[in-house]
C-alpha cells in the first residue's frame, strides 16, 4: 500500500490547521482523511486474489486538492447537496437567497452544494477515535454561523467515519441548529472497484433498488414531479453495467454518449437502513453495497471529467473515471412541499447514516 503521506496535507487555511487522519481495521483494511471537506481521501481493500488497491479518486496532497478542476472529491457536501433552483427558497414566510454558483445552468445560475464556500471548504476540527467494538473512527466538527452562503442560523455539524473491521465505512452525520433552517447532507467521493483509473467504471455492474426518479430540467433542476422509471435506460432494478445503454436519452437525467446524473427515489420512509445499491467489477471481485436511511440516492459517473485533473499515481480522470453514489434527501426540496422536508428546528436533531461496504465475490 502507498498511503498517503502527512506532510503533503499539513496546512493552514484560513488560520485553521489542516491535517491527515488514518484508519486501520482488523482486515489489514486501510481509510484516510483530511479535516479540510472532512474528505475521505482513501479506502484500501482486497479482490478476489488478495491484491490490494485504493478505490477512492483522490490526489496525494492538499495543494492538489485546492487546485483541482472538480471541487468535492470526496468532500462532506453541505448546508445543502445538490442544486436549489434559482438558489431562492421561503422557510416559515422569510424568503432567502443563497449563492449562485452553479456552472450547469446557463440563463439563471442556481445553488449547488452550498455555495462557492460551503462545508466542502472549511477546515473541521477532528479527532482519532475508539468504539466499543474496537473499530477505529475519525470524527470532524464544524459550526457553520449564520448568513453562511445566505443559510439562516448557526449549525453545529458533526460528521464520523468508522472503518468497520468488515471493510465497511459507515457515515454517521448529525447536526443542530438555533434558528429553522434547511440541511441535507451527503459525502461526494468517487469510486472505482478496479483500483486503476485507467480502466474506467462503464463495466461496473449497477443495481439501484428504485423504481422511480426525481424529473427534472434540463438544467438538472426538479420539475416537482415524481415519475415512474420501470424498464426504461434508468432502469438499474436488474442489474446491468454502466455502459451498456449509455448511448439513450432521457431528458435531464441520461446524456447521450455521456451517462448518468439522476436522483433516485428510495422507498424509505421508516429512515431504517436499508440496502439502496450494489456495485460489482467482475475482474477483480470486487463489489460495494451501499445502505442509507435517506429517501434518495444521487448516481452520476463522472461523465463531465475531461482529464484536466491529474490524481493519485499521475492517473489522469477522464469520463467516467469514477461513479458516485451520494444517498440525501431530494435536492431543490425546500421549493416543492410534495418532497420530503429538510427543514431544521431549533428543537430538532439532524441525522443521517450511511454505509459503504466492500465486499469479494
Amino acid at each position: 500500500m502507498e498511503l498517503l503521506k502527512e506532510e503533503n496535507f499539513r496546512s493552514t487555511i484560513k488560520g485553521g490547521e489542516v491535517k491527515l487522519f488514518t484508519l486501520r481495521n482488523k482486515s489489514g483494511g486501510v481509510a484516510q482523511f483530511t479535516n479540510y471537506g472532512a474528505r475521505w481521501l482513501s479506502m484500501w481493500v482486497p479482490d478476489k486474489h488478495n491484491q490490494w488497491a485504493d478505490v477512492v479518486l483522490g490526489f496525494e496532497s492538499l495543494e492538489e486538492y485546492l487546485g483541482a478542476k472538480e471541487k468535492y472529491y470526496s468532500a462532506v457536501v453541505g448546508r445543502v447537496c445538490g442544486r436549489i433552483g434559482k438558489g431562492i427558497f421561503e422557510l416559515e414566510g422569510v424568503k432567502y437567497q443563497l449563492t449562485n454558483n452553479d456552472l450547469f445552468g446557463s440563463s439563471v445560475k442556481n445553488h449547488l452544494h452550498g455555495g462557492f464556500d460551503g462545508f466542502s471548504f472549511q477546515v473541521w476540527s477532528g479527532a482519532i477515535l475508539v468504539n466499543d467494538k474496537g473499530e477505529e473512527a475519525v470524527e470532524f466538527k464544524y459550526l457553520s454561523k449564520d448568513g453562511e452562503e445566505g443559510y439562516p442560523g448557526n449549525i453545529e455539524v458533526k460528521v464520523r467515519y468508522t472503518l468497520g473491521n468488515d471493510n465497511s465505512m459507515r457515515i454517521n452525520y448529525s447536526a443542530h441548529t438555533d434558528k429553522a433552517t434547511i440541511v441535507n447532507l451527503t459525502n461526494h467521493a468517487y469510486f472505482n472497484l478496479h483500483g486503476d483509473v485507467d480502466k474506467n467504471v462503464l463495466d461496473h455492474v449497477v443495481c439501484i433498488h428504485s423504481e422511480n426518479s426525481v424529473e427534472c430540467d434540463d438544467e438538472l433542476i426538479p420539475t416537482g414531479n415524481i415519475i415512474s422509471i420501470k424498464d426504461t435506460a434508468l432502469d438499474f432494478t436488474r442489474p446491468i453495467t454502466i455502459g451498456s445503454r449509455i448511448g439513450e436519452s432521457f431528458p435531464g437525467q441520461l446524456f447521450p454518449g455521456k451517462g448518468y446524473v439522476v436522483s433516485y427515489v428510495l422507498n424509505n420512509s421508516g429512515k431504517a437502513l436499508q440496502l439502496a445499491a450494489t456495485v460489482e467489477e467482475k475482474e477483480t471481485g470486487r463489489i460495494m453495497e451501499v445502505y442509507t436511511d435517506q429517501p434518495g440516492i444521487q448516481f452520476y459517473n463522472a461523465w463531465l471529467f475531461d482529464g484536466t485533473d491529474v490524481g493519485k499515481s499521475g492517473q489522469r480522470y477522464f469520463s467516467s473515471s469514477g461513479l458516485a453514489l451520494e444517498a440525501q434527501g431530494f435536492p431543490d426540496a425546500p421549493n416543492h412541499y410534495q418532497f420530503p422536508s429538510i427543514g431544521l428546528l431549533p428543537e430538532e436533531e439532524y441525522q443521517q447514516t450511511t454505509i459503504y461496504r466492500f465486499l469479494i465475490r
